[in-house]
Order: structure tokens, then sequence, then C-alpha cells
């Protein structure tokens, strides 16, 4: 094995150890959302969040850039892919929010954490013409399978199941897999944080419209302090820093095999939840953890082509 094989090993060990820690932050931030979801109107907190993420990179980016810890790219076309992936960022946590308010009580998210990687690979079977290997496909159905259990689908009747609320859920998770493709795209020309800002920065000015006339700005002092604690966790925490990993992932691993770790979120957030919200943990979400776990080994086995 010569060294350039090792250092590229031991890069990619560091990024899938970063990718995971991003994935442990997302479960956490299931706590903080449920909490706040009702505290003020989703297209409010949308907008405080993605704002106060992009706020937050542009010291990230002038401390990175003065103390020359990463190369700094841009280009023209990074600033137009940027655009549809600030759209998709400002609708995702709008169907993401909404959901929290009339989705699946308790579990709904879960939806979305379970379905993305298999929208993901699907956008990639469709547009990249990739060719999945079995293990990979074994690895969808255990994480769907592993959702399934998790949110304990057999206690909720028809009329829960397909309550509008989830049906903002599934959107979210298909605008999700479709952000993540953009990205990848979009770090092709510039680097992963300069992307990330210029993202954040135009799902602000979409989501700004959004809560236009929530009086957003002026209406500050409004939430309580509570609100804020969590406003700012979900913000700096989980988008600035969790959310930009996974984008350094996705260009550095591919989007495929970044989505795969997503099956982690679900696991950390009923763990979290246990121990939070003294939720009992049954047999079947035990299980269910244990099939979105191998899921993730499962899809990180190579495919039968190398395009991602």
């Amino acid at each position: 094995m010569t060294t350039t094989t090792l250092d590229t090993s031991s890069k990619e060990t560091t990024i899938v150890i970063a990718l995971i820690s991003a994935m442990l932050v997302w479960g956490s931030s299931w706590i903080s959302g449920k909490i706040i979801a009702d505290m003020a109107p989703s297209q409010v907190t949308v907008f405080y969040r993605i704002s106060l993420a992009a706020l937050s990179m542009l010291p990230t980016l002038y401390f990175m850039q003065k103390f020359k810890l990463i190369e700094l790219r841009y280009s023209n076309k990074a600033l137009l892919w940027s655009l549809p992936a600030g759209v998709l960022m400002a609708v995702y946590n709008q169907f993401f929010f909404v959901g929290l308010v009339d989705g699946l009580p308790g579990k709904g998210g879960m939806l979305v954490t379970t379905t993305n990687p298999v929208f993901t690979f699907m956008l990639s079977f469709l547009i990249f013409r990739m060719t999945l290997s079995t293990k990979q496909i074994l690895g969808l159905v255990f994480g769907l399978i592993g959702g399934l259990l998790m949110i304990e689908v057999w206690r909720f009747n028809a009329a829960e199941i397909f309550a509008s609320g989830n049906a903002f859920f599934l959107l979210a998770s298909i605008t999700w897999a479709a952000l993540t493709l953009i990205s990848k795209q979009g770090t092709k020309f510039s680097d992963f944080l300069t992307f990330s800002t210029l993202m954040y920065l135009w799902a602000t000015l979409l989501s700004y419209i959004f809560a236009y006339k929530y009086e957003p700005l002026t209406n500050i002092t409004s939430y309580s302090s509570t609100y804020w604690y969590h406003m700012l966790y979900l913000s700096i925490i989980v988008i600035s820093i969790a959310t930009t990993i996974f984008f350094l992932a996705t260009q550095k691993l591919g989007a495929n095999r970044s989505s795969s770790f997503i099956f982690i979120v679900p696991v950390t957030a009923m763990g979290l939840s246990v121990w939070y919200f003294a939720e009992q943990l049954s047999l079947a979400v035990s299980v269910g953890g244990g099939f979105a776990l191998c899921a993730v080994y499962l899809l990180n086995q190579p495919a039968k082509s190398k395009q991602d």
C-alpha cells in the first residue's frame, strides 16, 4: 500500500468520523425542534434558524481565510448552483417544521430520515444511471424496515398515517435528496464552506418572504428565552456545523454514501428521547434501530458502477 493510498484512507476515515458526529448532532436536534415547534409560526422559526446559520458562517469564513486553514474557492458557477440549493434548503425546512406540527405525534420526523437515503439513491439511479449492488438494495430495504419498526407504524390508524403533516415529511425527504445531489455538483466549483454560506444566504432571503407577514425582524423579543436557546443550537450547531459537515462529506464521499449515514439520525433521536422525554424503548423500536445501523453498513459497500 502506497503512502498516497494511506493518506487517502486516513482522510476518508476522518470525514466518516466527522459525518457520524454530525448525524449524532442531527439526532439531538429533534428534541430542540420538538420543544419549539409550537412556540412560533413555522415560517418564522425557519427564517430565524437559517439566517442565524448564515450569519455564523461569515466569521468562520474569515478565520479560515485569515489563518489559511482551508483554501477557499469561488466561481460564478458555484453562485449559480447555490441558488437552487438555497431554495431547496428553505423549502425543506418549511416542510419539516409544518410536519412537526401536523404529522405523526413524536415519531413522524423519522419518516424524513428513513426515506431520504432511499430517495437519494432513486434520484441517482434516474439521473446518473447508477447501478446498485445487491448489498445496497438490501441496505435500503433494511433501512425502510428499521424506520417502520422505530415509528411502530402498526400503532397508528390510516387517518393518522395519511395525514397531511406526514405528506410534508415525505416532501421534505424528497427535497433533501435533491439538495444533496445539487450540492454535490455545486461543490465542484467552490469549497464546501463558501458554497454552504451562499446556499444559506439564498435560503435566508426566501425564508424571509415566507415569514414576512409575521414581522420577524420587529418581533424578535416576543419569543421566550427557551425558544432562543434552542434556536441558537438549531442554527449554529446543527446547521452551521453539522449540516456543513454533511455537505463536505457529500463532496468527498459522494451523495449516496453521505446520505446513507442519515439512518443514524433516528437511532440517535430515539435514544435521546428515552433519556430526555422518558419514553419507553420497546423491543420493536430497538430492533428497528439495529436494522437502520445495518443499512448504513450495507449502503457503504461499493456499487457496480463508480458513477455517483
